[in-house]
């Protein structure tokens, strides 16, 4: 039964797609958060779905959309280039899995075409608030059952992703994080009553899902949220003395293994086997990126064999932070942070494009707040706000997680651009209309 709704569902999809190519867009984020065909069991577990979506939505733009446009603004080629370099990066990889790396270029690749095709499909208030939507069905709605599921069973229940690239407890909880600032966005745009508390409810429930996860740094992520809410928030005095009044209570009722593994976050670095193992990790990233600072090793180089085993010796005294030697049968550990990630991936030059790809998507983002907010723009300055939270969420939770290329942190770049465009436009319009009724005051 599962199968067949989700085929019937899919060629719905297909068939608006080719009409209203933002549908496909939203498909495509939906697809590639949700991985649908992981949730059946039968002849659609076959089916290409994110491959499909992505080949419908291109055909949709070239032959069904209007008034095509092929302005991305200076985060757009700032993120060619860094496609640019991955690609010279893949090309020069020296791990022992060519196929392998390769293999991760084309993820990666379908995740900078979704970025693309955000830039270029959507314009409307309604074709971003529609995104938006699918994103907290394919991410929210899971982590409320999860959170449900976590309340029900008094805590004992831990929160893990089901598919896709967010099926690791971290991940999880990284994309919850970024995505409950969208679902404060869509209160804000939403008028109805019932589907307002809706949405309050699920937000309540995400807050539970992060919790469950036993995450420390979606732990973290979340305390980043609620700060940034608080500042943004009129009514400051009520909230910090009623987090006063609730916080200690519901500290107190979490299970004691949740509390024992939150309370490990100040001695990790010398007491937490897993934390150290991440200090090997980026020690090793660092070690590749020196050796080869243009390309670095490729895709996952940290975790090739080979190179774990290379640099493992030099690890103990190198850098800042001493660890304790390697042992001979541990395993390669992913990197656990996105900048020692693309370091050690992708060298020096493919760091300095990813930062600057989140340090102007910040500031660009920004600006669409102050202009927002100066026009009296509502929808646009709250959607700004919630932006710039996920984002720099994303850029603080990163530190513990393997996601730079991560579906949704594109996606939501991708938001920032559109909204930038819309500025622009608006801008534009401003000035017209100005210069106009300067040309009839001089008649």
């Amino acid at each position: 039964m599962r199968d067949i709704l989700i085929v019937g569902l899919f060629f719905f999809v297909i068939y608006h797609s080719f009409r209203r190519p933002y549908i496909g867009v939203c498909a495509w984020i939906w697809i590639a958060m949700m991985a649908p065909t992981a949730w059946a069991f039968g002849f659609s577990t076959h089916f290409r779905m994110n491959l499909t979506i992505v080949i419908i939505t291109f055909l949709s733009y070239l032959f069904a959309y209007k008034n095509k446009r092929f302005s991305i603004g200076g985060v757009g080629w700032l993120m060619l280039l860094f496609l640019l370099q991955v690609s010279i990066s893949t090309v020069a990889q020296n791990t022992l899995d060519a196929a392998e790396v390769f293999g991760y270029f084309t993820e990666h690749l379908k995740t900078a075409l979704l970025f693309i095709f955000i830039v270029l499909i959507l314009r409307s208030k309604t074709d971003i608030i529609t995104f938006i939507w699918c994103i907290i069905f394919s991410v929210s709605a899971y982590a409320a059952m999860e959170g449900l599921k976590f309340i029900l069973s008094g805590g004992s229940h831990e929160v893990i992703g089901r598919a896709g690239v967010i099926k690791d407890r971290n991940d999880f909880a990284v994309a919850i994080n970024m995505s409950i600032p969208l679902i404060f966005f869509l209160i804000s745009v939403t008028e109805h009553k019932w589907l307002k508390r809706g949405l309050w409810l699920l937000a309540l429930l995400n807050v539970v899902a992060v919790v469950g996860t036993y995450s420390r740094g979606g732990f973290i992520g979340l305390c980043i949220i609620a700060g940034a809410a608080w500042l943004r928030s009129k009514h400051k005095l009520v909230l910090a003395l009623a987090a006063l009044l609730l916080l200690p209570t519901l500290y107190l009722n979490t299970p004691e293994e949740w509390r024992e593994r939150q309370s490990t976050v100040s001695t990790a670095a010398t007491e937490d086997g897993s934390f150290i193992g991440r200090l090997w990790a980026w020690k090793i990233s660092t070690l590749i990126a020196l050796d080869d600072p243009l390309t670095g090793g490729g895709y996952r180089a940290v975790t090739d064999p080979s190179l774990w085993d290379y640099y493992g010796g030099f690890t103990p005294t190198f850098g800042p932070v001493e660890t304790p030697p390697i042992p001979d049968d541990l395993l390669p550990k992913a990197a656990h942070n996105i900048y020692f990630q693309v370091l050690g991936d992708h060298g020096f030059p493919g760091l300095m494009l990813f930062l600057l790809i989140l340090a102007n998507s910040y500031l660009n983002n920004y600006r669409n707040y102050r202009f927002a907010r100066k026009h009296d723009i509502r929808w646009m300055a709250n959607l700004s706000g919630a932006l710039n939270v996920s984002l720099l969420g994303y850029g603080i939770t990163g530190l513990n997680v393997s996601l730079a290329y991560f579906d949704l942190a594109y996606a939501l770049i991708g938001l920032v651009i559109v909204v930038n465009l819309f500025r622009q436009q608006h801008q534009a319009t401003l000035l017209a209309s100005q210069q106009q009724n300067h040309r009839l005051r001089r008649r």
